[in-house]
């Protein structure tokens, strides 16, 4: 059964607006996959993302994703954190532009041949390196010099020269999600397969702990917070409100549980 059609959720996805953290509505951001964008907001969104860059945010969420990196993954903090990360990053594209949202990338669209996805393509975010330091030379960050840990070039090197091995199907994530029945199951069962196949398949920048250098880390967490998503809305009395397993050392975890970095609780 295909992930489209089992899960109708995902089709309210478009309508759940994130607002401020006051509960205001200013500044709502409807996520699209990346190929439904009108040529005018991708434009917008590219605008966007190259200014974040060229003021230092992508070399700071760099930052903070490589200190906290132990602490975010391999633990029942890696939904929550990252969810939290991308709505930061997000909110910051809104102080650019009111209209701004992060896009998802539904990797499984492309999983049989992922090199040959449009959205790694030039019109989109760009497809492998080239050269000695496999440098992306075409797409939206094809002339950005990233900042961080020094400055260097987006690079990227496919799992198989200049292809993709196959990903996982949308068969075997709708197994994950019906199978999984708490915050601990769903989330060893898409961590350790749909999420680092993709940080794989693209290598270079994706396969280091500064990862979000490159905008397919934003697209791809984006589409990982949309699928736990529409694990909550399948059982939302008793997913949606969830949180249990342990963190990096091994202490269970609750809703009260503080983030790591931010500090601020699970709950929230």
């Amino acid at each position: 059964m295909k992930l489209a059609s089992a899960l109708v959720a995902v089709a309210a996805l478009a309508g759940l607006g994130a607002g401020q953290q006051d509960g205001s509505c200013t500044a709502t951001a409807y996520r699209q996959e990346i190929r439904s964008l009108t040529p005018a907001q991708w434009s917008m969104t590219s605008a966007v993302v190259t200014q974040m860059n060229k003021d230092g945010w992508f070399q700071w969420f760099a930052n903070i994703h490589q200190h906290y990196f132990r602490l975010f993954h391999k633990c029942e903090y890696f939904f929550p954190v990252h969810r939290r990360l991308i709505r930061d990053f997000e909110q910051t594209g809104l102080r650019y532009d009111p209209k701004f949202a992060l896009p998802y990338w539904d990797t499984v669209r492309d999983y049989a041949n992922p090199a040959a996805s449009t959205v790694l393509s030039n019109a989109y975010i760009g497809a492998n390196g080239a050269g000695t330091g496999q440098c992306v030379v075409g797409g939206l960050q094809a002339s950005w010099s990233l900042g961080y840990p020094s400055p260097h070039c987006l690079g990227r090197q496919y799992n198989n020269g200049n292809t993709i091995k196959p990903i996982y199907s949308p068969e075997f994530i709708q197994s994950i999600l019906t199978r999984s029945t708490n915050m601990t199951s769903l989330r060893s069962g898409i961590e350790m397969s749909l999420h680092g196949a993709v940080h794989i398949a693209l290598g270079a920048e994706m396969m280091q702990m500064f990862s979000p250098n490159d905008f397919a880390f934003w697209l791809h967490h984006a589409n990982l917070d949309r699928i736990w998503l529409v694990w909550q809305l399948m059982n939302p009395q008793q997913n949606f409100w969830s949180a249990n397993g342990f963190d990096a050392d091994g202490r269970p975890i609750n809703l009260s549980s503080p983030l790591p970095f931010y500090n601020s609780p699970i709950g929230d």
